[in-house]
């Protein structure tokens, strides 16, 4: 008998191989391009132009009301573009939060709502800031999606 060589056994067929290499490609591509995709965002537009440059374009104002019955916020937009929601960001010393208020301002429009100005530990907070949030549409799908103009708040002493 000789040493080395074995009689009977096959090896893998360069074919099965290279089937099983094109296989193992495909799913490290996948795999990467899965985990990449979360580095680039969606582009969400709005009148067919960047969100983020319709936000530079946005005028509005708002106005802490104190009643009886608590605190309102009336929110004057001076602009043409319409305001879909508000996000309210309260600061007291060196704790913050940040919350959604459904707040629809049409152009030209003015909203007075009531609000709960209160943070979730029950104390009043010193400065609140209030960023407008539009609703765009995903570039390349038929999705919308709602983009907050974190450069462009309104700050409230209180």
């Amino acid at each position: 008998m000789k040493k080395g060589v074995c009689r009977g056994k096959r090896g893998l067929s360069p074919v099965i191989a290279s089937v099983l290499l094109i296989a193992l490609v495909l799913v490290l591509a996948s795999i990467i391009f899965m985990w990449a995709r979360g580095f680039i965002s969606e582009q969400i537009e709005k009148f067919g132009n960047p969100v983020d440059t319709i936000c530079e374009q946005i005028d509005f104002d708002v106005e802490r009301i104190s009643g009886v019955s608590g605190d309102e916020l009336e929110v004057v937009n001076r602009g043409n573009i319409p305001i879909y929601h508000l996000d309210i960001k309260k600061t007291s010393g060196g704790d913050s939060e940040v919350e959604k208020f459904k707040f629809d301002v049409d152009e030209g429009d003015a909203v007075r709502k009531s609000i709960d100005l209160k943070m979730k530990d029950g104390t009043r907070p010193e400065k609140i800031v209030v960023y407008p949030a539009l609703l765009g549409t995903v570039k390349g799908k038929q999705s919308n999606k709602v983009y907050t103009c974190t450069d462009h708040g309104e700050t409230l002493i209180l």
